[in-house]
């Protein structure tokens, strides 16, 4: 339960304002962080800020030097990395997509479809019009799960980052734009920013499967990311906020906002 209401500690600054929690990192997690930190805002009168995308990297320097409060991580930490962040707190689990322009008249992809798409072999739509893929960077965390979900599509990503006429986005926000904005485009994104952002886009069944919540529960579905907290647990106002996330209410936000929450600790 809150055990955090009525203790709430308020750090000030000399003018007597208080500063707001800093929170930023993976762009696929923001409006995730955006909602909680909106619902908390609400409970208790503190409302934390939440950065525009700073990727995982950026995240965790930004929390090591001092100007974040919070971070957000979508893939694992690298032991350099690890080093520098004291806790890290698996937060939400969410489905990755794959999208379409909402003009592209499809509604499933499949392995074999994925690497000829990437690999340059399939160039338009069932329709005739241009398939138009648009990448993450490469060693981005969204791309690093596909390269993981199968050798032959991890190859034909290979030779996708090799073609100089495909477009390649590097933040999450970015890369959203562009797959509303040029017709015939694919990609991939997280279904926390699709739900967030409200984004039109064609979202696609992978070998059949839909990328539903129900199906990342249960295990059907095998693109899943998992987005991580890190802090440091010396600051009672970062714990207090920690701790909202990690409630009932906070599983509330995280699932509304398009992911899995965690189980419920045990009392």
């Amino acid at each position: 339960m809150w055990r955090w209401l009525g203790v709430l500690a308020v750090v000030w600054t000399v003018t007597g304002v208080a500063e707001p929690l800093r929170i930023g990192g993976t762009g696929g997690a923001l409006g995730i962080a955006e909602a909680l930190a909106a619902r908390y805002g609400a409970c208790c009168g503190e409302q934390p800020r939440v950065l525009p995308s700073l990727g995982t990297g950026g995240g965790v320097r930004a929390l090591a030097d001092g100007h974040l409060d919070v971070a957000l991580a979508g893939r694992a930490l690298t032991d350099a990395e690890r080093e520098r962040v004291a806790q890290v707190r698996v937060f939400a689990r969410c489905p990755l997509l794959f999208v379409a322009h909402p003009g592209v008249a499809v509604d499933s992809v499949d392995i074999a479809q994925l690497v000829a798409i990437y690999r340059g072999e399939r160039a338009t739509w069932p329709d005739g019009s241009p398939c138009r893929p648009v990448l993450r960077a490469e060693y981005d965390a969204e791309t690093m799960l596909l390269r993981a979900l199968d050798p032959r599509l991890e190859a034909a990503l290979e030779q996708a980052f090799t073609r100089p006429d495909l477009v390649v986005t590097l933040t999450a926000q970015e890369n959203a734009a562009v797959l509303g904005r040029v017709p015939g485009s694919f990609g991939y994104l997280s279904r926390a920013q699709w739900v967030a952002e409200s984004l039109p886009l064609r979202v696609l069944r992978l070998d059949g499967q839909a990328p539903t919540l129900e199906a990342v529960a249960a295990g059907h579905y095998p693109l899943v990311a998992e987005f991580t907290l890190l802090f440091d647990g010396a600051d009672a106002r970062v714990r207090h906020f920690v701790e909202f996330v990690f409630s009932a209410t906070g599983r509330t936000v995280i699932e509304a906002g398009g992911a899995v929450a965690p189980p419920e600790p045990e009392d």
